[in-house]
């Protein structure tokens, strides 16, 4: 009675002023029916905003399920195949266990239909480890995701969900390889303009082989050092591995490569040649190609017409898990 007296006291002092109401921008316009089937709920406002973000992939903040804490991982842009949407998760702590630990997780991974209520969603498991991106990299073609009349995508905002089912860590680290036809491919990057390329910086190509995914990283001017003293400068190159276009549990591949850079008048060109396991978003394989002195050597060819070019060989062997 006494709140309901003064706000007819404040409208007889103020009679032109109304009462604000409370609003929310950030609150979501589609309800979902039963939440509690869900671990989380992830809505995405202008979602068009987000396409060509130089970042590439949006983070979700941290939820709790089965005890350990995640995160969802989208790329609007999709991840190194464009034309997708690429939807994953991620264990971003897992107690006191390490970094490098092994677990099971059985999963579902939901993208809501605001017309109807309903779902598209995709089923998985796999093993993997701290950090790993879990999920499906064709999670939705953007095509179909944007056409309003899927309900996918409406007034620009989308949401995604998440359902763990189970997570068993492997305390003792297991790996099984899977040997394969090989799968053998070469890649050829010319880089014109040389001059106007930003030396700083790492520059990088995409392309594939087969149905694998990878990536080539140039960096020509790294400078190298041990106990905090410069021991060079050298121009670099590593090699990333992005996982299969088809295939989702192909997240590690056992395989031989052969980064080289190009001597384009005498052929004698600098090589570095490895066999390693690859894993999906995981670190690049490669290193030092040449010092930069000899990279900038006019009579070594490495720069012709201001142009140099990278070449790798991978010859993918098996598949690991």
């Amino acid at each position: 009675m006494k709140n309901l007296a003064f706000k007819m006291l404040f409208s007889n002092l103020f009679p032109g002023r109304k009462e604000k109401k409370s609003t929310n921008r950030f609150a979501s316009e589609f309800i979902v029916e039963d939440p509690s089937n869900y671990d989380f709920l992830w809505t995405i406002k202008s979602f068009s905003k987000f396409i060509g973000n130089d970042e590439g992939r949006l983070v979700s903040g941290i939820f709790e399920s089965k005890g350990y804490s995640w995160k969802l991982v989208m790329y609007p842009n999709g991840n190194s195949v464009n034309g997708q949407i690429s939807l994953y998760f991620m264990l971003t702590q897992a107690s006191s266990h390490q970094v490098d630990v092994v677990f099971k997780v059985s999963y579902e991974l939901f993208l809501f239909d605001q017309n109807t209520g309903g779902t598209l969603s995709k089923k998985g498991e796999n093993l993997g480890q701290v950090h790993d991106k879990i999920g499906f990299r064709n999670m939705i073609d953007l095509k179909t995701f944007k056409d309003s009349s899927n309900g996918y995508l409406m007034k620009d905002s989308c949401m995604f969900g998440v359902k763990i089912f189970q997570c068993v860590l492997i305390q003792t680290p297991t790996e099984c390889m899977y040997l394969m036809e090989k799968v053998s491919h070469e890649y050829s990057w010319k880089i014109e303009t040389f001059s106007k390329l930003d030396k700083k910086s790492s520059h990088v190509k995409k392309f594939t082989a087969g149905d694998y995914l990878w990536s080539i990283s140039f960096h020509p001017e790294s400078v190298q050092k041990s106990d905090n003293k410069v021991k060079g400068n050298y121009v670099t190159s590593h090699l990333f591995y992005h996982g299969s276009i088809h295939d989702t549990s192909a997240m590690k591949v056992y395989a031989k490569f052969t980064l080289s850079i190009l001597d384009q008048i005498e052929g004698n060109h600098k090589k570095k040649t490895d066999t390693v396991v690859f894993k999906c978003g995981g670190s690049g394989w490669g290193g030092n190609l040449i010092s930069l002195e000899e990279f900038n050597d006019p009579t070594l060819g490495i720069i012709v017409n201001d142009t140099c070019i990278i070449e790798v060989e991978v010859i993918v062997h098996a598949l690991v898990e």
